[in-house]
């Protein structure tokens, strides 16, 4: 066979049937091309998308420390005591919410907050309060606990409210006290104490008619949850909460 024969023979048209099989083959592989571009598109914006959330968490978490720092120190140089404590409360308020978007940073913006660790650094930061109002021990007995930010974040704004009433109001005449701080789960459900060694909190406060408590209660109910409080030796207030399942947002 001559090369001119050899040529038609190699690069000739495929027969009809052949022909158009061959042709939707090669859309179809342009189409997956395409198809995994888009997904890596998409993955990358997603990515980009959870680092700038992080970012924008950090910012807004140093944003609110620094309000809250400068509340406690405008509380210290105040000479009333209804101010200072006013703005001692404002700024674990501030401080708690700040916890929060440090804790949504630290999980990589996925949706998902450490319970435990947020707990612990609102703690933490209302210990150095502490500081201003009395020799307070805040103790913590904490498990590490993953839950969507929609559920954290009112526990972590009631647990704040519970702290600060106990150093408000249970350690009056008394040169020390402790609060203790604790969480604990199972498969369905998670509990969370807050007590005291003070004097006890009046039926009003347990009832729920100061705004402190008129803030836990609306956490309560934002979220399913149980408050109950006793008030033997000191006053302890537990949150029973049904578990939220961990689903991740990105």
């Amino acid at each position: 066979m001559g090369n001119e024969g050899l040529n038609q023979t190699i690069f000739s048209t495929p027969a009809d049937g052949t022909a158009t099989a061959w042709t939707e083959t090669r859309k179809l592989r342009l189409e997956i091309q395409e198809l995994r571009r888009r997904l890596k598109a998409s993955d990358d914006a997603a990515a980009q998308n959870a680092v700038l959330l992080r970012e924008g968490d950090h910012r807004i978490k140093n944003s609110l420390q620094l309000v809250s720092s400068l509340m406690s120190l405008q509380a210290r140089r105040e000479s009333s005591a209804a101010v200072r404590d006013a703005l001692l409360v404002a700024a674990a308020r501030v401080g708690s919410v700040a916890s929060i978007h440090d804790a949504l940073h630290r999980n990589g913006g996925n949706g998902l907050v450490d319970l435990g660790e947020a707990l612990r650094v609102a703690c933490a930061s209302l210990q150095i309060m502490a500081g201003d109002t009395g020799h307070v021990d805040i103790a913590v007995g904490i498990e590490s606990l993953k839950v969507p930010v929609a559920q954290a974040q009112p526990l972590i704004l009631a647990v704040n409210e519970l702290v600060v009433n106990a150093l408000r109001h249970a350690f009056h005449g008394r040169e020390t006290g402790s609060v203790r701080v604790s969480l604990s789960h199972d498969d369905k459900h998670l509990r969370i104490t807050v007590a005291d060694d003070g004097a006890g909190l009046s039926a009003g406060r347990t009832n729920g008619h100061g705004y402190g408590m008129t803030l836990v209660n609306m956490m309560m109910k934002q979220i399913g949850a149980e408050l109950q409080a006793e008030t033997r030796a000191g006053t302890c207030f537990t949150i029973h909460a049904p578990l939220v399942p961990a689903i991740h947002t990105l």
